[in-house]
């Protein structure tokens, strides 16, 4: 199968955005969710699942299912190796830096390991402990294992029927879902597991974004290419909400209202709240719009050499953010100088792991 370079283009510029996001510096929350109430890890799950599913139809087209399914479970391997790498790295090197430097911010993220170093270990090996900034990958690997009997769902019942359960799911997950089943799990097993520990994302609710975007890859955007094209009402009401989210988003603020409490149910990230999904909606509708051979000309070469090194770029942003937060005082926002230190040091990470990447790539082919 060949690249598409308007995925590349795209997972580049969301790796920029996350960056950006994660670097402890004054200007992250102002450049947080620039285009509304959607992040770039929204982005980034919609964009795997979409280039998953379609990898996964082409590679039962040329080798049958079993083809298909060894691919997903070889990249849920790939993905879950360099998650238990940093792992490691957390427990070992930046834990015992964060006590010697004393360093708060590293201590709460990894205050489930401080407190009991081995049932976390475990738990983290088995995707169960997943700590701040080390969440994503793991939800990443457990969606790619979903995939398997997701795609033999809809095989025999059809699309309607799987998206009609996982909005179902995401609806309850809205009002609780996931507390319900780990209390009762906990509850009845007797673990006294720290409910935060299983991380931020509620995976009950994050899953409707990883079947959509395989449904997206698989038929979706055909559809909404063709609904897009046809007379420009929707095209006009996608450009709507686009700029009303966008406007809210910058005048109301990250909490939307003045009373943050009042519309977390709406705008909450973690549980992938109704805004967020109208907002994703709206602006797929968008980019579906756009010429990309037209975008395509734009300088995007940098944008792109992130993208199409995606996963071993992910992985050096998250290491080298460990690592920061190490070297400076994540309580305190760096700014000035520091602060610029800071976003070139993040960066540099993400260039240099996408140059070695594409350098690793070309002498493997070449030998």
């Amino acid at each position: 199968m060949s690249r598409n370079p308007t995925l590349d283009i795209l997972r580049g510029a969301l790796l920029i955005l996350m960056t950006m996001t994660h670097l402890p510096t004054k200007w992250a929350g102002v450049l947080d969710q620039p285009f509304g109430f959607i992040s770039a890890a929204e982005g980034f799950v919609f964009l795997s699942a979409f280039l998953a599913g379609t990898i996964y139809v082409s590679q039962r087209e040329a080798g049958g299912h079993s083809t298909a399914v060894r691919w997903l479970l070889k990249r849920a391997l790939h993905i879950y190796l360099l998650h238990a790498v940093l792992l490691v790295v957390a427990f070992t090197v930046v834990a015992w830096a964060a006590v010697r430097l004393n360093r708060p911010t590293v201590l709460n993220l990894l205050g489930f390991y401080f407190e009991q170093p081995n049932r976390a270990a475990l738990s983290a090996a088995a995707l169960i402990y997943q700590p701040p900034l080390l969440d994503i990958l793991p939800m990443y690997v457990l969606f790619l294992l979903l995939t398997i009997p997701l795609m033999k769902a809809v095989e025999r019942h059809g699309w309607p029927r799987v998206l009609g359960i996982s909005v179902a799911i995401w609806t309850m997950a809205q009002f609780g879902l996931r507390r319900f089943v780990f209390e009762a799990v906990d509850g009845g097993f007797g673990w006294n597991f720290p409910y935060s520990a299983l991380g931020s994302f509620d995976l009950l609710a994050w899953q409707l974004l990883w079947v959509l975007g395989l449904w997206f890859g698989l038929v979706g955007v055909h559809r909404t290419r063709a609904a897009v094209n046809n007379g420009g009402a929707v095209l006009n009401v996608a450009l709507a909400l686009s700029l009303g989210l966008l406007v809210w988003r910058h005048v109301g603020g990250r909490p939307g209202f003045s009373d943050p409490a009042a519309s977390l149910f709406w705008i909450d990230k973690w549980t992938l709240s109704p805004v967020r999904l109208l907002n994703l909606g709206a602006l797929l509708c968008l980019l579906v719009s756009l010429r990309w051979e037209i975008v395509q000309r734009l300088p995007t070469r940098l944008f792109a050499l992130l993208g199409s090194s995606s996963l071993w770029v992910f992985f050096a942003h998250l290491l080298s953010i460990l690592l920061i937060l190490l070297a400076v005082d994540g309580d305190a926002p760096a700014e000035g100088a520091t602060g610029i230190a800071v976003l070139l040091a993040g960066y540099l990470a993400l260039f240099s792991a996408a140059a070695a990447h594409r350098r690793w790539r070309d002498l493997k082919g070449g030998s």
